[in-house]
């Protein structure tokens, strides 16, 4: 990289490396940098974008893009770094000036065989070989495991009462503020523009590695308080006359269960009506989880559609099955969670959108003025699903808008509650 004149940030993790990407970019762009991005959703040069194939690309096409954005004024590059790219040396020759961590927990297993394994794949993205400095959320043990077996200079963060060298602590009655401490005396009051606990964390990461990159600290801490749309990432979905007899809709790329889990519970305390999780698992991937994800949504939502999501080339009934029978048994333990099967994902969306406006009374209902949420996770971004080999359009937001307009217009015409 030294080479190329560009400085390189390398985020990996479970969840959070888009979300974390984005605001790093976001502030940049802010503060007067021409940036590159290389990640899930996009890979951005300057002002162009293209849809990336994978979180990562293979090596040649990965030096490729780095010469390209070198040649066109690029001087900071924000990079994902999956374990799949750790492990299959798609990264290789290529030294980040920051790397960040931001979380572990179960994903990838079918690639990986086991969390040990998957931890020492992304571990190595802390070595001299890879990266130069790195930063470490230490919230669960494997950040902790990461920050001591570190083969680089690397700094921690935490946003519980653990020792670390950046500090998150909220800040008045607003779940959404904090402050940030951090090195030399550090101290910024700042502010999520994304609902959830896990964007606190994102944020706090953000602004410190826009620190330890050398951003003076209140120019970096007015930088990451604009809003950086993240696509599929929390992502609210309006219809342009919106309306507050509508339910609340929000498409999440969430596809592990702590995903699943966070996502609904970042939204559980703004809903005052039902909260109905439209959700499932794509094939030909970690089976482990399945069962896991299904209960994660019956955790906090009070009606769990079960859908396909990309089966791949898998029984999308058997896939649905294992999600059905973790939900329900949560549904048995709680006895108050309505759970649905709806194999199609375009009718499980009309569903689950018609639920929350209260037109399926016999489902449940919703009090008059509450605000029902409907949170739609595991595909976010995506515009195509995986079905038998074909990838057929599919945009979670586009079928959420077009239930949204559905629903209006039953409401609108009177045939509604």
């Amino acid at each position: 990289t030294g080479d190329l004149g560009l400085t390189l940030v390398g985020i990996t993790g479970t969840n959070g490396k888009t979300t974390t990407a984005y605001l790093v970019i976001a502030a940049l762009v802010a503060l007067g940098h021409t940036t590159g991005l290389i990640g899930t959703v996009e890979t951005r040069i300057g002002s162009e974008r293209l849809s990336s194939a994978r979180t990562t690309p293979e090596m040649t096409e990965l030096h490729a893009l780095l010469a390209v954005m070198a040649q066109q004024g690029v001087d900071t590059c924000v990079m994902e770094v999956s374990s799949h790219a750790l492990a299959q040396h798609r990264v290789d020759e290529v030294i980040f000036d920051l790397a960040l961590f931001t979380n572990l927990s179960q994903d990838h297993l079918d690639f990986h065989g086991d969390m040990e394994s998957y931890f020492r794949t992304k571990a190595t993205l802390f070595t001299a070989a890879r990266a130069r400095r790195g930063l470490v959320c230490v919230d669960d043990t494997w950040g902790r495991r990461l920050a001591d077996i570190s083969g680089i200079a690397t700094r921690t963060l935490t946003t519980t009462d653990l020792d670390a060298d950046w500090s998150v602590r909220r800040r008045g009655d607003d779940p959404a503020s904090f402050r940030l401490t951090g090195p030399g005396e550090i101290s910024l009051d700042l502010r999520s523009a994304l609902p959830g606990d896990f964007n606190i964390v994102n944020t706090a990461m953000a602004a410190a590695a826009l620190i330890e990159l050398g951003v003076e600290p209140q120019r970096a801490g007015v930088a990451i308080l604009g809003d950086p749309h993240v696509p599929g990432r929390m992502e609210r979905v309006r219809l342009d006359d919106d309306s507050h007899a509508l339910p609340l809709i929000v498409v999440d790329y969430a596809h592990t269960p702590e995903a699943i889990r966070a996502a609904l519970a970042a939204l559980r305390p703004q809903t005052t009506g039902q909260l109905v999780c439209v959700t499932g698992a794509g094939g030909d991937r970690d089976r482990d989880k399945r069962w896991a994800m299904g209960a994660a949504a019956a955790e906090f939502a009070d009606v769990v559609v079960v859908t396909d999501d990309n089966p791949r080339s898998e029984d999308p009934a058997a896939i649905r099955a294992t999600v059905l029978q973790g939900a329900r048994d949560v549904h048995n333990e709680r006895n108050a969670v309505v759970v649905l099967e709806v194999g199609d994902r375009r009718a499980a969306i009309a569903e689950a959108v018609a639920v929350a406006a209260g037109l399926q009374p016999d489902l449940v209902s919703t009090g008059t003025g509450a605000q029902a949420v409907v949170v739609v996770v595991g595909k976010g971004h995506e515009r195509g699903q995986e079905i038998a080999g074909d990838i057929l359009p599919f945009d979670d937001r586009v079928e959420c808008e077009r239930a949204l307009v559905q629903v209006r217009d039953r409401v609108e015409s009177g045939g509604g509650r």
